[in-house]
């Protein structure tokens, strides 16, 4: 096997998560370089003895590749095996993955690309094996977040291909700041977290590989829907260790845990020996579980409450309430985490909730931690379910999101709307707010957190309740719906969004759209 190495300096690391804290006002941080890594390896199967795999696709693209020999029956989203052993003492973890992937487009395909989040992260990530179809890729080059792998041959349209890595992670601790944010990739001496942990297919759109430029503003996540079937090995695991993980989950044996999860953006997970556990069921059947770090009780001038159970309460009434007015909650069980970082994070089936709502709840649901805990629920159709690029349209998941929150105050209590204006989003960004970025805005149009969070997420909002009043309510919560329901398990773009309303509504916001966007 012959390698052939070079080594480039570039830009781009640590992560921003879903950041909706309303007194945060940090600069940008310095960020570390990256390296770029190149393998060259040689192949020992020759190319014209390998078996292209059949992959069965959707009836309409079967038609349209008859003759090419791999299309089959309908169905198509990638596939993910992976098997992970944690060293739970030592944070580290020996991960390998299959991912099988088809061609759904038109033309043949050289190279597949991969991002890999953790690898934003300097010295936590080591690639040591690239495999396509068993075999050794015959090159690889991993850039930051971008993993592009050579194939043999190129891989024809509604044919696949299977791709296995390797690799190892040694989490990083949790920083403080800016940069603890991305607390929901790494450890804390009460919690090891791991999200964005592993790679996914890049979004492919017109022919080109996407992934987006890492800033510590917001996210830069693009992502397609796959099917997830991880199991995770903790030798010598410590008795009191539980691990909160979204979709089926068994036990295959004493030491292992399994999860399988379809249909989702990624796969998230968090582990901890301190965690205390309860659920339940919300009104539409879906299956509620809390993991808290430890007791979550406090002594107000209400007398001693528990934030855990008003958490629990406030999801299970979000994600029955969503289901009911955008369409419905794709898996049985929501899983929500106190996280021992600021805010919250979304993934798909599990969110995070910082600790320190919980530890600053004045027993009313006039808290932070009402408003993220409903905010991060509204991720599961604003980020999960419909997907978007979180770094060139923020807008479309996280002002949806903030405005969810407004909608949830507004049905369970409806003497707080005036209140959760005047806190969330008048205190910020008034009458009298001049915004220096429009609700459109990249991510890259920032570099202060208050200033992002001000455009997208508040004036989003406010833009969402005037976008709201032009339509009319039946009608606007008809065209949320509409988007839900068309967008589920896609990338869309905000052009879909806006074409889901009819001439005569385009008309009606459009004095909207020109107040609050850069461009129409």
């Amino acid at each position: 096997m012959s390698k052939t190495w070079s080594i480039l300096t570039v830009v781009a690391q640590l992560l921003v998560a879903c950041s909706t804290m309303g007194s945060q006002s940090a600069t940008v941080p310095s960020l570390p370089t990256a390296t770029t890594v190149r393998v060259v390896q040689s192949t020992p199967l020759p190319t014209s003895q390998r078996q292209l795999q059949t992959v069965p696709t959707t009836q309409s693209e079967a038609t349209a590749l008859q003759g090419q020999g791999c299309a089959t029956e309908p169905v198509a989203r990638a596939q993910h095996l992976v098997d992970a052993t944690v060293n739970y003492p030592r944070r580290t973890a020996q991960v390998s993955q299959m991912v099988r992937y088809f061609n759904a487009d038109t033309a043949p395909m050289d190279d597949i690309v991969l991002a890999v989040e953790a690898n934003r992260f300097p010295a936590v990530f080591t690639l040591d094996e690239v495999t396509v179809d068993h075999e050794p890729a015959p090159a690889y080059e991993l850039t930051g977040r971008r993993l592009t792998v050579t194939l043999a041959e190129a891989l024809p349209p509604g044919c696949a291909v299977t791709l296995g890595l390797r690799f190892r992670l040694d989490l990083p601790g949790v920083g403080e700041g800016i940069i603890g944010h991305s607390g929901y990739f790494g450890f804390t001496p009460r919690q090891i977290n791991l999200g964005h942990w592993l790679p996914v297919i890049a979004y492919r759109s017109g022919g080109t590989w996407i992934t987006r430029d890492a800033t510590v503003i917001g996210e830069q996540v693009v992502s397609e829907i796959a099917d997830w079937d991880v199991t995770i090995h903790v030798p010598d695991a410590p008795l009191a260790l539980k691990i909160a993980g979204p979709g089926t989950m068994n036990r295959p044996a004493a030491n292992a845990w399994r999860f399988v999860l379809p249909a989702a953006r990624e796969f998230a997970f968090s582990m901890s020996t301190q965690f205390e556990t309860r659920s339940v069921e919300a009104a539409n059947g879906v299956t509620v579980e809390l993991f808290t770090l430890g007791s979550t009780q406090i002594q107000t001038d209400h007398g001693l409450v528990d934030g855990a159970d008003h958490a629990l309460e406030i999801a299970a009434r979000s994600v029955a309430m969503y289901s009911d007015l955008f369409s419905p909650y794709p898996y049985d069980r929501l899983v929500v985490i106190e996280g021992d970082f600021p805010d919250g994070m979304e993934f798909s089936g599990l969110i995070f909730v910082g600790a320190g709502w919980f530890e600053q709840w004045p027993g009313t649901p006039q808290s932070y931690l009402t408003i993220i805990t409903a905010h991060e629920v509204a991720h599961q159709w604003w980020y999960a379910k419909v997907g978007s690029d979180q770094a060139e349209t923020p807008w479309l998941d996280e002002a949806l999101a903030t405005y969810s929150e407004y909608i949830f105050y507004e049905e369970y209590y409806p003497d707080l709307r005036d209140w959760w204006w005047q806190f969330r989003i008048y205190s910020f960004v008034p009458d009298t707010f001049v915004a220096s970025q429009p609700v459109d805005a990249t991510v890259y149009q920032f570099d202060n957190l208050r200033a992002y969070i001000n455009a997208v997420y508040l004036r989003g909002a406010r833009m969402l309740n005037d976008l709201r009043n032009a339509l009319g309510t039946d009608a606007f919560f008809d065209w949320l719906a509409a988007y839900a329901q068309s967008g589920a398990g896609r990338v869309v773009t905000p052009d879909e969004f806006w074409s889901l309303l009819t001439a005569e509504q385009q008309s009606q916001v459009a004095d909207v759209r020109s107040h609050y966007f850069g461009s129409n």
